[in-house]
């Protein structure tokens, strides 16, 4: 997805991934701010800024969050936070169009201090980790190619507390060549783990696999996905979290961005669904992934494996469902009496994550 953007506008897949760095901003700076401390800088990188805007003055990255700040500006003023923004970008001439575009917005430093650094990758990723994790961070890797964000790299991310991150990554590239030796430096993929499923199922498989990078556990830590398709490529953002929440808040954004299933800006799994032309049975308008994620919930509440509603929670979100998607399965248990909740109703929440209600299985329900 290499581009002079000096050059030429953002296509369609581009555009839908700013849309998603937006809207996850705006949903992640409110719950910071909110809790914001003077001493304590909230933080943003952006470590593949590029030079601000596109050809036609599209706004990239680097001015999608200034945007957002900028919205957030009386909630920032009350609460005395700090912001920092930082900005890199290694080619030198894009890092001084970015620098003079960003001069040119003439920010106040009431609302953000920001930084332009025109270094490698791994140059500014080192620099810059004494900065990272201290406080509330949010990291944008939207690189260019696949090779930057190493597994050692990626590991690095995961143990950066108080971090979340979108990373954006060229799936079907690494499908292509998941077994040439100079990617296996960098990323140690088994032969067949992305090029062995379906084209369509590409990001899937990359996500899984970064997914086993993450530590042990279940719900030690939080990944989710999307898949983007341009042309006959597909690549896709991967988002990561220590605190269910903001995979929760990861997943309204997707599910804003794809209302049939929270995962693609394509018909990833063939269901060929039209709202406008409802078919003869309404099963058949229902994503499969949707039935085999109610199917399973089921099961494994039933078998015992989700045994409090804090369970059904993680689960649900770690199968890239929304709250009340879980909420409506335990729900229809508990109504039919195959399932009782000890202490009240269950609560498919962040309430119900902090404050666990166990699950009794009923044999005579």
């Amino acid at each position: 997805m290499a581009r002079n953007f000096h050059r030429t506008a953002f296509d369609e897949a581009t555009k839908a991934k700013l849309r998603l760095f937006r809207d996850y901003t705006r949903e992640w700076l409110p719950v910071w701010l909110s809790h914001a401390r003077p001493q304590t800088p909230i933080t943003i990188g952006d470590f593949f800024a590029g030079p601000g805007v596109d050809s036609e003055g599209v706004p990239g990255s680097p001015l999608v969050v200034l945007e957002e700040l900028r919205q957030s500006s009386n909630l920032i003023r009350q609460k005395g936070a700090r912001v920092k923004l930082l900005l890199n970008e290694a080619s030198k001439s894009k890092a001084r169009s970015l620098r003079e575009t960003m001069e040119a917005q003439e920010v106040p430093t009431s609302l953000c201090t920001w930084e332009v650094h025109s270094l490698t990758f791994e140059d500014a990723f080192a620099s810059m980790i004494p900065d990272l994790g201290g406080g509330p961070t949010l990291l944008i890797l939207d690189q260019q190619g696949m090779r930057e964000v190493s597994d050692a790299v990626f590991t690095t991310i995961l143990n950066l507390s108080r971090t979340d991150f979108l990373f954006f990554i060229a799936s079907s590239s690494i499908r292509r060549f998941e077994t040439h030796p100079y990617f296996q430096k960098h990323l140690r993929i088994p032969r067949g783990a992305i090029s062995g499923t379906t084209f369509n199922d590409t990001h899937r498989a990359v996500t899984q696999y970064y997914r086993g990078l993450a530590p042990a556990g279940g719900d030690d830590y939080f990944l989710g996905s999307f898949s983007l398709k341009k042309g006959s490529n597909i690549y896709g953002l991967i988002f990561g979290s220590h605190h269910p929440l903001g995979l929760e808040k990861f997943l309204r954004v997707c599910w804003k961005a794809d209302p049939e299933r929270g995962e693609a800006n394509f018909d990833i799994d063939a269901d060929q669904l039209n709202r406008d032309a409802p078919r003869l049975f309404p099963e058949m308008d229902r994503p499969r992934k949707l039935t085999v994620f109610q199917r399973e919930t089921k099961d494994r509440i039933l078998s015992g494996q989700l045994a409090s509603d804090r369970d059904v929670y993680v689960h649900t979100l770690q199968e890239g469902f929304r709250p009340s998607d879980g909420r409506a399965v335990l729900r229809d248990l508990v109504q039919s009496g195959q399932v009782k909740v000890t202490g009240g109703k269950p609560r498919v929440s962040r309430l119900g994550y902090d404050e666990p209600r166990s699950l009794e299985v009923l044999t005579n329900g």
